[in-house]
Parts: C-alpha cells; sequence; structure tokens
C-alpha cells in the first residue's frame, strides 16, 4: 500500500512539473490594445460580452486558438477576445536601438499596423509581417516613418530592429521604390463592418485566411465581380465588395483649381483626406481664408501651410468671391447651438432590415448618423445620438433621450424593407402636426438630392414620433428588400449624399419662420 502511495505521488509531481514551464511560459506572455475591445464568455462573437479591455493595459495569455486569446481578468475570470484587435507582449526586457534616415529595418512582430500618422490614433493603412524589411524615411520621437512595398507609413520603434545602411542596403531602397510607385496605382478602402473575413479566392466556399478590422484601411489590388482582392498582412486574399467604401488615393486626382475659399463656421474639420472617415489633422474658425488647388467630389484640397495639405468639405466653405450673408460676425448658422438628436435605427440584438445583399440595417443607420453628425457638429449644432455603436437602446430610452434634452429636432433614421423586392423609394414620417414642417423641410431637401422615388411625407404612428413632444421625424432611406436600391444605399457616395440632404433640410427648416 505504501509503495502504491509514493509511486502515486512520483507520477504526480512529474506530471506537475512536466505542465510548470507551460503555465510559466503563458503567464510570460501578455496582451494590450489601443482600441476599446469587447472581451466574450468564448472565442465566437456569438458568445456574450462580459467585459472590455482597457487601453494600454496589460493581460495575461491564458491560450490561444482559431485566432482568439484566452485572457485572465481582474476579477479571477477568463475571457476572449479577438487576436489580431491586441497586441503581444512579452515580459523579456527590450533593447533599445538607435535609428537613423536611410537605415534599414526588420519588423519584429506579425501583424503590425502601418499607421497614417505618428500614433495609435492614426488610421490603419495595412498590416506588416514579421521580418519585412523596410526603409526608415524619419523619425518621430518613439515613432518611425518607414517605407514598404506597400507604401509608407508609421510604426513603432518598439517593434523594429536595423542595422546602419551600406550600398548593398541602398539597392535595396532602389527596389522598394519601385515597388512603391506600383502601389501608388491601386485603389484604397476602408473596411465598413468588423472582423471581416479574407478568403483565400473569390468564394464564400474557399478558406478562411485571416480577418481584417472596421476601418481598417486596405490596398485593393484588383476586382472580380461582387469580390475585392485586397492587399492583407503582405499577402493578399478576397472579400466581400459591399463591405468596402473606396478613399482617396493619389491616383483618383480631382479637378485642379486655384481659389480662394473662406470657413463659414467655428471649428471646421480638415482632414487628411477627401471623406469624412478621415483623420483630422487641425481645426479651423470662421472667417479664415485658404489657398484651394483641387476640388475633388465635394472636398476642397487646400495648402494650410507652405508645402502641406488637407481637406475640407465644400458644405462649410464660401468661395471669397460670393456673396454668402451670415446671421452674424461670429460666423454662426441656423443651426448654431441647435439641439439636434440622432436616433439610428436598431442596434445591438435588433439588426433591423437584412438586405438582399446582406446590408444590415443598423449598420447603414450607424453610418448616416455619424456623417450627418459631424456636418451639424460643424455648423455650431450640438449632436446628441440615442447610440454611438453596435448597442441595443429601447425605444422608451430613445424618446427620454430627446426629451431631456429638449431637442430642438429628433431625427429617426431607418432603412426600410418589404416582402415585395420591386418596392423601392423615400419616405419621410412625421404624427403630431406641429413635427410635420420639419418632416416636409428634410424630405424636400433628400428629393431635391437622392435621385430616388418619393413616397411622400406621411403620418405614422411610430412610437419615437407619438410620444415624443419635440419636433420630431422618422426618415426611411431606401428599401434594403430591393436589390438594386440596396446597392445604390449602401455605397459611400449615397451616404455622403443622403447625409449632406438631411443636414440641408434641417438648415432650411430653422431658416424659415
Amino acid at each position: 500500500m505504501t509503495k502504491k502511495v509514493v509511486i502515486v505521488c512520483i507520477w504526480i509531481s512529474l506530471l506537475i512539473s512536466s505542465f510548470s514551464p507551460l503555465i510559466s511560459a503563458q503567464e510570460e506572455i501578455k496582451i494590450t490594445t489601443n482600441v476599446i475591445v469587447n472581451v466574450r464568455e468564448g472565442p465566437s462573437l456569438e458568445e456574450a460580452i462580459v467585459g472590455k479591455l482597457e487601453i494600454g493595459k496589460e493581460y495575461t495569455v491564458v491560450q490561444e486558438t482559431d485566432g482568439w486569446i484566452e485572457i485572465k481578468l481582474e476579477n479571477a475570470m477568463n475571457g476572449w477576445v479577438a487576436a489580431y484587435l491586441v497586441t503581444k507582449n512579452t515580459n523579456a526586457p527590450l533593447t533599445k536601438t538607435s535609428f537613423q534616415e536611410e537605415d534599414r529595418a526588420t519588423i519584429l512582430e506579425d501583424g503590425l499596423r502601418l499607421r497614417m500618422g505618428p500614433g495609435t490614433s492614426y488610421q490603419v493603412i495595412s498590416t506588416l509581417r514579421k521580418g519585412t524589411e523596410v526603409t526608415i524615411i524619419s523619425i518621430d520621437s518613439d515613432w518611425i516613418n518607414v517605407l514598404t512595398s506597400e507604401g509608407k507609413g508609421w510604426v513603432h520603434e518598439d517593434y523594429l530592429e536595423t542595422s546602419h545602411r551600406t550600398e548593398e542596403t541602398s539597392a535595396i531602397s532602389s527596389s522598394i521604390q519601385e515597388t512603391e510607385l506600383d502601389v501608388s496605382n491601386v485603389k484604397s478602402a476602408i473596411i465598413l463592418e468588423d472582423q471581416i473575413n479574407v478568403r483565400n479566392e473569390p468564394s464564400t466556399s474557399s478558406d478562411i485566411i485571416g480577418k481584417v478590422a472596421k476601418n481598417t484601411v486596405i490596398h485593393v489590388l484588383e476586382e472580380q465581380g461582387d469580390w475585392a482582392k485586397i492587399q492583407y498582412s503582405g499577402n493578399s486574399g478576397w472579400i466581400y465588395k459591399n463591405l468596402l467604401r473606396y478613399e482617396y488615393t493619389e491616383a483618383e486626382i480631382g479637378t485642379k483649381i486655384n481659389k480662394t475659399i473662406s470657413i463659414i463656421y467655428n471649428q471646421s474639420n480638415i482632414r487628411s483626406s477627401a471623406s469624412s472617415s478621415a483623420p483630422v489633422i487641425q481645426q479651423a474658425s470662421a472667417g479664415e481664408t485658404f489657398q484651394a488647388v483641387e476640388l475633388l467630389n465635394d472636398w476642397f484640397k487646400i495648402e494650410i501651410s507652405k508645402g502641406e495639405y488637407g481637406y475640407i468639405a465644400d458644405w462649410i466653405v464660401k468661395e471669397v468671391d460670393q456673396e454668402i450673408q451670415l446671421t452674424d460676425e461670429s460666423g454662426s448658422s441656423d443651426l448654431t447651438n441647435k439641439i439636434i438628436v440622432l436616433d439610428p435605427g436598431h442596434g445591438g440584438k435588433d439588426s433591423g432590415a437584412i438586405g438582399a445583399l446582406g446590408n444590415l440595417e443598423k449598420n447603414l443607420t450607424i453610418n448616416t448618423a455619424h456623417l450627418l453628425g459631424e456636418k451639424l457638429e460643424a455648423a455650431g449644432a450640438k449632436v446628441i445620438y440615442t447610440r454611438t455603436d453596435d448597442t441595443f437602446v429601447t425605444l422608451q430610452n430613445r424618446v427620454a433621450i430627446s426629451q431631456s434634452y429638449k431637442a430642438d429636432a429628433f431625427i429617426s433614421i431607418h432603412y426600410d424593407s418589404i416582402e415585395d423586392s420591386s418596392v423601392h423609394g423615400i419616405t419621410s414620417y412625421y404624427y403630431s402636426s406641429t413635427q410635420k414642417k420639419l418632416a416636409t423641410s428634410i424630405h424636400k431637401s433628400i428629393m431635391d438630392s437622392s435621385g430616388l422615388k418619393d413616397r411622400g411625407v406621411k403620418q405614422n404612428d411610430y412610437f419615437v414620433l407619438r410620444e415624443n413632444s419635440q419636433a420630431a421625424s422618422l426618415l426611411e432611406l431606401g428599401y434594403l428588400s430591393n436589390p438594386s436600391e440596396e446597392q445604390v444605399i449602401s455605397n459611400a457616395q449615397y451616404q455622403e449624399t443622403i447625409s449632406t440632404a438631411i443636414y440641408q433640410g434641417l438648415e432650411n427648416y430653422f431658416n424659415v419662420p
């Protein structure tokens, strides 16, 4: 009996010792994040959210599986996060490297984000593979501007290893310069939804080779039917085209102009490219003037300092020789200080209508709301959202927000659906007679701009209208159940056009006595 006990004890001891290095090694691996990341009960988007990661805080890794990482939380619980949204660190001390311009360097971390500027607040251009060679262009504190085969961008110095430049590396740099010129002819696009599958071939039956995050900027190499081939982590893969919004690239040159433009509103955003989703590089005050050198769609390219350029929307500026009268010398407008509550329909567990091509109403409504909100804020309005992300909000709470802020206008944004896929067009709704003026003003502006069928301004007892004592309108901005119309309304240009039209309708509403 004693002998058996001894043998069991030895066996247990050996078993524990065999696991100890593994546990120790796992505890040495930490992850951090530069964005707010959902923590889930299990390794799937279907699992319940149990918390969120704090930006910059370290969490210990327990295990990894199929693109998900299990981590330890403060409350002695574990949770799962998507691996591509976080960065792995180890407890091994980092050796500080001395960097110089024109040095060659090697990427030390797989999936390293290449950013548009020196900081985590800048948009992600692409991701780089471990071992990728780059050339250092310039240095800004602990951020390094590098030249890669996918173009120029910024990475943190902690993820670079370098040796000083030689004649051999100079030749390699010339090679990369040639590659970069080829890439400049490739279109850029932004990812519209989170955790989009990247596939090996342009087919839903093809193997998934990775995922990309919402708002990631990627290069589109070619298109094939409904699919786009993209540059992905140094490799290429395919994603569905409807999940992309094409952005400005150097290959998309606008009309050359030479005009002086003046800012109409205070705190107007100047952006890094011709898009409302591009990073803000500075703000301008009412009355400031700039030289516009190019017009790209609805955006002016302006010179903000010698040799430096930015983009500003044409609806918040005027040409100096235009006769645009403001209500006072401060640059205020009819929207100044107005409280506008924007209500993106559905959200969270409530997806709303699902389009014939797969678009979710909840995603389109939040996108439209954000585009509209930016325009209103630029005009001096105070914008309140009933939701700012993919969360569920009850109808009662949506109305309560409108009432508590004493909204000057409440706009509920929706996209329609019906069994008959041939039905199409735009409808604007009101409930009480006091709400009709708002609905009519916005609807007229929308129909002047959208080009879709006019289904009229109608009375309806929608809860958010019926229970709302403020001026309110519910907008159905097109039919997701109509495949042709779905393609139009999910397009970035339509979203920009429709949000501008609603903005102009609101300005007209407050301008008319």
